[in-house]
This record gives structure tokens, C-alpha cells and sequence, in this order.
């Protein structure tokens, strides 16, 4: 594990944020056919930051590694830079989340991502419902932490 110092984004972190999502996704998304451009990852992150209800950069060594992004109690965004992945930073993210919504919280991946779902899975996120992306179509799982349920089990 690396030294990982989490904080809120600034607007400034959008071009580190988009850069990231671009690459994490690239890296991630392989059994999906991909049209988007660079330009496509920069807008949306730009059109979405004031729409996010909490915007989180990790950093290491002073540099945006990862981040996550809330919409109420919904995980919308939680990428992190394919480099520094397996370091500690994902996690980092994922107890920011825990620590800012501790009655619980959702988020979606696709179903064909197995690294991420291991990665939830093995940090206590349970799966909750099967369906297809909107956006994408592509079959995706949804999944709640719940504090609640862990402590009475």
C-alpha cells in the first residue's frame, strides 16, 4: 500500500479526473465496443462535476491516482489510474465512500467486469439486482453496502 491522501475535487482536477476515467475504462471495458473519444471523456466529466453531490480525488505523491463521485447515496464514479491499481487506492476510495454515506450506499459495474466485482465483493458490497445499463446495454449488477446488515448478522 502506497500513502494515499483523499480530498475534494476542485474544478481544476476535472482534466486528471477525465484522464483517468479515459484510461481505467479503456483498460477495464474490453468486451465492450467503445466509441468514445478523449474529447468524450473530458465532457462528461466536465458537464457532470457540478451534478455530483460529493467529488473525491486519492492522491499519491501529491498526483490525482484515483477518484469517486456521489449522487446522493449512489456511487456513480470510483476509478483509479491503471498504474497505481492493486496499490491500496481503490480501497482508500471505497472507505471514503463508507465514511461519507455510513447508513449505505449503491453502485453499479457491469456484470462482465470481474476484476471490479471481486474487488466489491471482497469488501463486504453485496449484490442486489441483475439488469442492462441504459446507456451502454450491456448487463450490469448493482450492489449495496449495507453497515446495517453486517453488524446483525
Amino acid at each position: 500500500m502506497i500513502p494515499v491522501l483523499v480530498r475534494d475535487a476542485v474544478h481544476g482536477d476535472i482534466p486528471a479526473m477525465a484522464s483517468i476515467l479515459m484510461r481505467s475504462s479503456r483498460l477495464a471495458y474490453t468486451f465492450m465496443s467503445w466509441d468514445h473519444s478523449d474529447d468524450d471523456f473530458a465532457g462528461f466529466v466536465d458537464a457532470s462535476f457540478d451534478e455530483w453531490d460529493a467529488v473525491r480525488i486519492a492522491e499519491a505523491s501529491g498526483e490525482p491516482v484515483g477518484f469517486h463521485c456521489l449522487l446522493e447515496d449512489v456511487v456513480d464514479q470510483l476509478f483509479v489510474e491503471p498504474e497505481a491499481q492493486g496499490q491500496g487506492i481503490g480501497s482508500t476510495l471505497l472507505r471514503d465512500v463508507m465514511a461519507l454515506k455510513p447508513a449505505g450506499f449503491t453502485l453499479r459495474t457491469f456484470r462482465a467486469n470481474r476484476r471490479a466485482r471481486a474487488f466489491y465483493e471482497t469488501r463486504g458490497l453485496v449484490a442486489i439486482e441483475f439488469g442492462r445499463s441504459e446507456a451502454e446495454n450491456e448487463p450490469d449488477v448493482t450492489y449495496r453496502w449495507d453497515p446495517a446488515s453486517l453488524t446483525s448478522a
